[in-house]
């Protein structure tokens, strides 16, 4: 993370970091002395969980303190694993030349079912089971659903016409940004105990929101991901590149960001090449 802190490093840009409250040993006061950035803001640790709605709420908490800070051209969702492809001159000019724009990330736009199928029930015990598919804690988990099923429970009727599943990550206005942040009485009322949520939040809040006509597959329907993150998931899930694959992915030009990336990704030649575009 200090790493791509260093990198993504400018005058323009403020960061603000949440840490896994999970996480074991991470020493705050050090972790920022040694940031070459004194534009760096801490959010209140969170325990996040695979596929629960605790990733929804680190999302929250870090809209809600950016917003609250500055009113922000464009708030940025990223982890420590990733990078981008571009120096701070080529991402900067990009998103002030698609100023308005929303960048978030659907698998296939107009397509509610995946979200669907994931918001429409109770999802109980996600925070334990996380990523097990063989566990018998998700097998009574599973059964809860079927009579729910049964007994016609349905979330999401008034709202299946705005779901749509997705990357998490985006890059999103400051006009969103409030929206999400303003409707968080909403995004708990329908997203608490749904499965991976965090993969249909944003989307569904773009749809319903007036921004909605401003997402970038509308200006650029043949990229792959409207977030301008690249991610390989023919090959993983997804796949970690290497520091020697970084400067191809770098020729990819519609792409500002890409993930997920190996420790040998943290090198002065990565660093240097980066400043040197």
């Amino acid at each position: 993370m200090q790493f791509l802190i260093d990198i993504l490093n400018d005058p323009r840009n403020d960061f603000f970091l949440l840490v896994d409250a999970k996480v074991k040993g991470f020493d705050k006061e050090s972790f920022m002395k040694s940031c070459s950035t004194d534009r760096l803001f801490f959010v209140n640790p969170i325990k996040i969980y695979w596929g629960d709605f605790s990733q929804i709420l680190a999302e929250l908490s870090l809209l809600k303190a950016a917003t609250a800070k500055e009113n922000y051209d464009y708030y940025h969702l990223i982890s420590a694993v990733d990078m981008p492809l571009r120096s701070q001159e080529e991402i900067h000019a990009f998103f002030e030349a698609n100023k308005g724009t929303e960048f978030v990330d659907f698998d296939s736009y107009g397509d509610s079912s995946w979200a669907n199928e994931r918001m429409q029930f109770y999802y109980f015990f996600q925070k334990i089971i996380g990523r097990r598919r063989k566990d018998l804690l998700k097998f009574g988990r599973d059964f809860i659903v079927l009579l729910e099923k049964l007994c016609g429970i349905n979330r999401t009727k008034e709202i299946k016409q705005y779901l749509a599943k997705g990357s998490n990550w985006f890059s999103i206005t400051d006009g969103l940004a409030r929206y999400i942040v303003e409707n968080e009485a909403f995004v708990h009322e329908h997203f608490v105990r749904t499965y991976c949520g965090d993969e249909a939040f944003v989307q569904a809040m773009l749809n319903m929101s007036p921004y909605r006509d401003n997402w970038y597959g509308f200006k650029n329907p043949d990229i792959k991901y409207q977030n301008v993150r690249f991610c390989d998931w023919e090959r993983g899930a997804p796949y970690t590149f290497s520091k020697d694959e970084f400067y191809e992915l770098s020729s990819r030009k519609q792409y500002m960001f890409a993930r997920k990336f190996d420790d040998d990704i943290i090198a002065d030649e990565v660093r240097n090449y980066l400043e040197a575009r």
